[in-house]
């Protein structure tokens, strides 16, 4: 014989977690990006490493002799 599925008002349906691990997942994965990000702008847009300064194009090219 089949049995009858429980049958759960609305908000048994909409219970979450009490451990909130879809928030802790997502809080330590935004801060995470956001080191990731602010050390990439360290690296290419602020001091004066290799990376972020690169060699100034030539101002002046000299023609080949005869």
């Amino acid at each position: 014989m089949h049995e009858r599925p429980e049958v759960l008002t609305p908000t048994e349906a909409r219970q979450g977690s009490a451990r909130r691990l879809n928030y802790r997942v997502l809080t330590r994965s935004l801060l995470i990006a956001i080191v990731a990000a602010a050390a990439l702008y360290a690296l290419f847009y602020g001091g004066t490493s290799r990376v972020s300064t690169p060699d100034p194009a030539p101002t002046q090219t000299n023609a080949p002799g005869p």
